[in-house]
């Protein structure tokens, strides 16, 4: 097995070293390094979560990756090697933390539909501590501040909406 990509990419030492221990790892772990671009810190974190979903799914990472399309990001032609590695840890962060990243897309969608109809915007709090959020709006002129409260009042059932969510599990 041809290591020397490690090195080329600039993987240490130490993480080739705890690789080797791992044969079924080191290889997918090759495979992707052949094919789609990660940084050191992105192929870090991707050992950290393949790991750790192998752990938590018990099942042979070849498996694990055929099962979720990660092979097929890999051999799509039409993705840049940086859109491959991009898409790749996308996926494994989802993978890996599935109730934060629903989370983080049910907030997604609040803010965009917040903004399309008031045009303010909605500021949950980083990794969804606390139990409350704060709207923004722009006001550049007398109209805008006669229009904040009516505003406000057509977007209540979408403020409630994501107060529930803010607390959902706080």
């Amino acid at each position: 097995m041809d290591l020397s990509i490690l090195e080329k990419r600039g993987i240490g030492l130490k993480i080739a070293e705890s690789l080797k221990r791992e044969p079924e790892l080191l290889e997918i772990s090759l495979r992707i390094l052949e094919k789609a671009d990660l940084n050191t810190n992105s192929f870090k974190n991707f050992i950290r979560y393949t790991r750790e979903i192998g752990l938590r799914e018990g099942k042979p990472f070849d498996e694990i990756f055929e099962k979720e399309g990660l092979f097929a990001i890999l051999n799509n032609e039409n993705m840049s090697g940086k859109t491959k590695g991009e898409e790749l840890m996308n996926r494994l962060y989802n993978l890996r933390y599935p109730l934060w990243s629903k989370k983080q897309a049910n907030f997604q969608k609040l803010r965009n539909k917040f903004r399309a109809e008031t045009g303010g915007e909605i500021i949950f709090p980083d990794f969804a501590e606390g139990n409350s959020f704060k709207i923004s709006f722009t006001i550049k002129n007398g109209t805008d501040i006669e229009k904040i409260e009516e505003t406000i009042a057509k977007a209540m059932p979408l403020l409630e909406e994501s107060l529930m969510e803010i607390k959902e599990n706080s």
